[in-house]
Formats: structure tokens, sequence, C-alpha cells
């Protein structure tokens, strides 16, 4: 079954008029027919799952096809606002969601400026975008309209440039009328660690996002105009006040977040001795990148589409500035621009060896331009220089290029090269799947700072901070730290009150950060609280659980969509969605081939002990640590396979897929008795056994045999398989004719 077979199956299901007085369409977009399609998600998916990153995660479940590759043109790239994006305080943020090029997992990536709150006023909550387009193509959008643009015109511009063409050629000015999703050269050369721009700075970046969307050839997704503010009454404006004074009267926003941004996380890190250094080598940087260092090139503060906060710096390098590298353009484009934030920081910071602000400024702005995920593009280059510091590689594999720590000069080149996908810089451009893809040889996984394919994203070395250390395990898109990061782990007030603390997790948690004792309990709150956050577009910033125990958390949102929606919809449920979104992403990571095993960490965290700090010498250690991982799977109601539990996992694919038939084989002479569960809507027998190969491969050469026959609600089907109809709910076993069928 293709895509498209799949999509009307999937329309078939859902609704021709919205759900709820908010709700937004969702819209499937065949970009190799350049047509679309609208229809409503149910009230069972809002319940069970949100909005957001949760929906999307229920539209992937529906549509993909296993054994594909990423970036087949067969699976979907789903772009999804938050049930409450733009409608509260702090709520402008959007995932995309797909299988990731960049690794072995979902891809799954947040997003905020003004993309995703002009995307829910126009009345879209979903896109879902699927079909290679015969050209570069530009999707432009409106509340009743899509249109399909040639884009052969901006083929090969950056963010800077695309920009700047577009509001030329449309008469608008981003964040003003117009908000776009768009990728650059990187995108089209399906570089892997390239992102999607939501803005001048804010980037879809895990994952692999941009490499998906220029497979697809969509250069770009456009909303054009202003939209009329949503109706509220009088509760809800005044609830959404409440909430606002939440976020500014916390003091970790009122005292660093509004001032610096996220920089203000490199000192802590600094000084507990946990920075990952030249490829996490080491774990002591200079405070030359401290928060105030970067005092002299901020020249202001921004934020995001109606968010209080304004944590986005602005910044501005000095023409005087010695860069080594010379815009040959001479328009000092980079000179210029948004951020950095604390994850550029540290990876275009301690882990190349980088001790200059001047230089992870200018990095910032390239890596802005070229729309590369700093976080996976800064662990690539630290990969390959430890590899070339090792003699792995060497000046033949490098096209010359001495890959040597803290070379400025080396490093800009290299941002280029990667976009570019020449020499050297295509072999960074294919990120973690170097060795894979035979760049590397084997034995270079060793210094592959990854998990699940992924580099890790946090500058933070998690050596120390159990909590941390599992909550990188086991996030289900790979290595990293916005899925269930325990920042407060390292807050001291938090620390030293056991009953706050038993409050805040719901279990007895470990005060000292190296102490495995109960952090399965953080880790599982945070996880379920994260999700909810993403599934109601709120900024990881503003949730409650990151950085304080004073943000909004699940009773606020749960408030308002109550108002909005008028379900009764409770703060227990907004949390237990968040659950059911990280098992549906454990059932999707499951169907790609991952399990436990996966749920791992970089080997060199077991074998090597911190370099420096109060906590030298400390590691993972492998028995405590998997003893933790069991007891996260138990706190998190997951089996020993890392799945929701059997009547969880009905539950939940009957919500997902409105479809789910258990299937038995018994025990025979070769084989012990097995039960799986069916969650793909076949119409008969003979589609299910299709299915079944398909899904669990492992099973095909039962069903092959031609003397096995289906039992189906009790009664034998001798024959008629293709006309048997299946339903939600029915019990199927495959036996043997000749033991007794």
């Amino acid at each position: 079954m293709n895509i498209s077979q799949r999509v009307e199956r999937l329309c078939r299901r859902l609704h021709e008029e919205p759900q709820y007085s908010t709700q937004g369409a969702t819209v499937f977009v065949d970009l190799e027919r350049r047509e679309t399609s609208r229809r409503y998600l149910s009230r069972e998916v809002l319940e069970n799952f949100l909005g957001g990153r949760g929906a999307n995660m229920v539209l992937l479940y529906n549509l993909l096809q296993e054994g594909l590759d990423p970036l087949d043109p067969q699976v979907p790239l789903i772009f999804g606002a938050g049930v409450l994006t733009s409608l509260i305080p702090g709520a402008p943020r959007g995932n995309v969601s797909g299988i990731a090029p960049d690794s072995e997992a979902i891809l799954d990536s947040n997003a905020g400026d003004y993309f995703p709150s002009y995307m829910r006023r126009h009345g879209i909550d979903h896109i879902v975008l699927y079909g290679r387009s015969p050209g570069w193509t530009m999707l432009k959008l409106e509340q009743d309209t899509a249109e399909f643009l040639d884009a052969s015109t901006y083929q090969g511009l950056d963010n800077i440039a695309l920009t700047a063409a577009v509001e030329r050629d449309f008469d608008c000015r981003e964040g003003r009328n117009m908000a776009m999703a768009r990728i650059t050269r990187a995108g089209e050369n399906q570089v892997l660690c390239a992102g999607i721009m939501a803005g001048p700075k804010s980037i879809w970046a895990r994952g692999g996002g941009g490499a998906k969307m220029g497979s697809l050839g969509l250069k770009a997704i456009l909303f054009l105009g202003r939209v009329p503010e949503q109706t509220v009454d009088n509760d809800y404006r005044a609830a959404s006040k409440a909430i606002g004074r939440k976020i500014l009267s916390t003091s970790v926003t009122s005292k660093v977040l509004k001032k610096v941004g996220t920089p203000f996380l490199y000192k802590p890190s600094r000084l507990l001795g946990a920075l990952g250094t030249r490829n996490h080598q080491q774990t002591s940087w200079h405070d030359t990148l401290d928060a105030e260092r970067f005092d002299d090139y901020r020249d202001g503060m921004a934020g995001c589409y109606k968010c209080p906060v304004y944590c986005r710096a602005l910044n501005r390098l000095p023409q005087t500035s010695d860069q080594t590298v010379v815009d040959t353009s001479g328009d000092q484009r980079w000179s210029h621009g948004d951020g950095p934030e604390y994850v550029t920081v540290g990876k275009f910071g301690p882990d190349l060896g980088i001790d200059r602000p001047e230089h992870v400024v200018r990095f910032n702005n390239i890596l802005n331009d070229l729309g590369l995920d700093s976080a996976s593009t800064g662990s690539a280059i630290a990969w390959a220089m430890e590899l070339y510091q090792r003699g792995i590689l060497c000046a033949a594999d490098t096209d010359g290029l001495k890959l040597h720590w803290g070379d400025s000069t080396l490093i800009e080149r290299l941002l280029f090269m990667t976009a570019e996908r020449s020499g050297f810089g295509d072999t960074i451009a294919d990120s973690g799947k170097a060795v894979a893809r035979g760049k590397y040889p084997a034995a270079a996984l060793a210094y592959r700072m990854a998990s699940k394919g992924l580099f890790q994203s946090d500058p933070h070395d998690a050596r120390i901070i159990k909590a941390f250390a599992l909550g990188l395990a086991v996030a289900t898109r790979g290595m990293d730290h916005l899925r269930n990061r325990v920042t407060m782990e390292i807050n001291a007030r938090i620390n030293d009150d056991p009953e706050f603390k038993r409050k805040l997790y719901g279990g007895e948690v470990a005060a000292r950060p190296n102490d495995y004792s109960g952090k399965e309990y953080a880790v599982a709150r945070c996880e379920r609280v994260f999700a909810s956050g993403d599934a109601v577009g709120m900024c990881r910033f503003n949730t409650w659980l990151f950085n304080s125990p004073s943000l909004p958390d699940c009773a606020d949102f749960a408030g308002q969509l109550q108002r909005l929606t008028g379900m009764d919809i409770s703060p227990e449920a907004v949390e237990s969605a968040g659950a059911n979104i990280n098992a549906l992403e454990r059932l999707l990571n499951h169907r790609l081939g991952l399990g436990p095993a996966d749920d791992t960490l970089p080997l060199r965290w077991f074998e090597e002990g911190v370099s420096d700090g109060p906590y030298r010498g400390e590691r993972i250690d492998p028995e405590e640590f998997a003893a933790l991982k069991t007891r996260f799977y138990e706190v998190a109601g997951l089996t020993t396979a890392g799945l929701p539990q059997p009547h969880w996992h009905q539950a939940l694919v009957r919500a997902a897929t409105g479809f789910a038939v258990t299937v038995d084989f018994p025990q025979d002479a070769d084989h012990p008795a097995e039960s799986v569960l069916l969650d793909e809507p076949v119409a008969d027998l003979a589609e299910l056994r299709c299915a079944l190969t398909r899904r669990f491969p492992v099973l095909a050469s039962r069903l092959d045999d031609e003397l096995s026959l289906a039992v189906l609600n009790g009664q034998t089907i001798m024959s008629g398989e293709p006309t048997t109809r299946v339903h939600d709910g029915d019990q199927v076993s495959f036996i043997h004719a000749i033991s007794g069928g």
C-alpha cells in the first residue's frame, strides 16, 4: 500500500468539520500530484495525545510503512502546531515529525518563532507532506487555500538571502505579516545535519528534517497575511494573564533568561566539571565563554510570537573583530544575527577547543544562515577531529585538511563545505552515519558521542548526573536533552528538601547528583510533562520542571483546554497524554527495529571518568545503569522490552488507529507460543497475513506455511480468506492443519 492509499484510508476515519471551535484542519499535501485535502482529527486524539507532537505521532503511526529509507517520498514529513500554540503566553511552538535521516529513530523536532503560530492562526493544526515534487516548490497556504509555486529562482539560497528575496517578491515582512518554514542549500543537498529554519535563528534542528524536506523538492512553506485574533471569553483571558504572570515571576526567567538567554546554563556545567570538551575527552574548559563574556556582543533581546520572555539574544560583532575568514561578498551578513544558544556555545566552544566568544558568535550566525543543526554539526566535526588526533583519519582521508582542535579558520571553512557537500564536507554532511555510509572505518564508532544514531545535543557531560544520563539514554528521538532533562538536579534547594522533591517527582530521589537511587522517578515525570508541553505548544523554558517548579504546569494547560474545547480535561489527563505520546513513540521506534539495547550511552561514559572538577573520575557504572534503566521501565509502565504494557499498548493503538487485533501463534515443535497485536487496519484475513509478514518478519515462515489455517474468533477458516472480514477487537489464531485444524 503506497502513501496515497494510506492517506485515503486514514481520511476515511477523520472528520470533514471541526470537532471543537478552536480546532484547525489537518492538510494532506501530495507534492507529486500537487493536490491537497483537509480533514479534522477526532476528539479521541485530543483526549489521548493532545496536539502538536502528540497528534503528529498519531498521524505518523497511521502513515508509516516499514522498511523504507527515511528520505523516500513515501515517508511523510509532518508539521504540527500545539493545541494551545499562539493561544496562551509562552506557547509559540510546533513540531516537525517523521523518520530521521540522521539516525535510526523517529524524527521529531521542536521550534518556535512565528511559523507555528501563523499556521495555527490560519486554521491549520497539521500539514502532512509526501511525494516528490516535480521541481523545486514553495507551498503557499492561507486559511482556505493552497498554492504550489515555482521555487526554482530560490534554489541555492540560504536563510538570509532567501528571506530577503521572499520579502521582496511578496511585499511582506517576516514576523509582521509573513511566516515561513524553509530549507537552505544544505537541505537541498540532503545534508543529514540540516534542519528546517522557522525564522532568522529558530530551527527544527534534530534528526535531519532539512534533508527530508529537500528530498521532497520543497523549498519553503509560506503563510502570508495577518489573521484576526482568536475570540475568547473573559475567563480564558484572565487565566492567560495569570499564566503570563507565572512565567515572568519565576526568578530564573526574570533574573537570567530575559537578560542573557540560555547561555546562562554554561557556567553551572563548567563549575561542576561537566562540560563536554574535545569530543568529551575532557570535561572542563575556560570561563571565557560564560554568559557575561558575550555582553559586548549582545545587541538587545527578541522573542517568539507573543512570548513575554524575550530570551533570544541579538548579536553584533564589532568590525574590528579579527576574523580569519573574510566574507567575499563584502556584505558582512555574518557579523550580526540571533543567538547563540547554550547548545551552540557548548558545541562550538569547548567541544571543538574554541575559547573566544566572538568566534562562537560568528559560527552561530553562519550556522543559522546555512540551516545547520549546531548540535549534530558540531558533534560531527568534533568526532572527526578526535579521529584525526588518534590517527584513525589522516590528511589523505580529509582532502589534506589538518583537523586540529581550536582552529577557527578550519571550522568556518568546514561549515560551508558541509552545506555544499564539497570535499571532506561531504563526510561531515553524513553526520552520525559516516561509518554506515563507508566514510569512516568501524573503529570510529567507539568515539561517536551518540545514542540511537543521534549525536548528543547537550554540551553537559552526563557522567556525573545520573538523571541526565538516564534521560539521554531513553529519549525516544535519540541522545537529546530536551526530552526529559532533569535540570533541577543541580539546584541546591531541590536537593536539600527531600519532601519537596518527593512531591515533585512522585518518588524518593537521591539528593547527590551521582547517586543512582530514585532517578527513574525524576526522568519519568519530566518525560511525561515535557511531552505534554510540546503537545500544547509550550516552550520548554516556560514549562514546569525544566528550570523551575513554579512555571506553568499541566493544571494550567488543562484549564485552558477545558475553556477552549468544552471538554472535561483534567491535569492528570494532560500528564497521561504525555505518557501516551512517549509510549507511541516507543512503538514507532520498535517498528523501526529499535529495542532496549538502543536505550544506552556512548561507550566512553562507561569506560572513562570525567577529567576535572569535584567529581573527577566519575563514570557510568554499567551494572548500576542497567538496574536504573530497568526501574525506569517499571515506573514508566513499560515491559522489559521497553514497550507499553499489553493493556496500555492495546488502548494506545486503538486510540491512534481505531483498530487492534490480537494474533496468536500456538506452540509447536519448532516454535514457542507467541502473541502479537496488529494495529494496522486491514479489511480481510488475506490482507492481515500480508500485514503480519511485513510488520513481523520473524513470523513470516510460519505464515508462509501452506498448511497453516486461520481461526477467527474461534471459527476455523478453511477457505475464502480474501472475503473473510476482520474487525477491530477480533481474535485471530494460526494453526497447522496436521496438528488438528
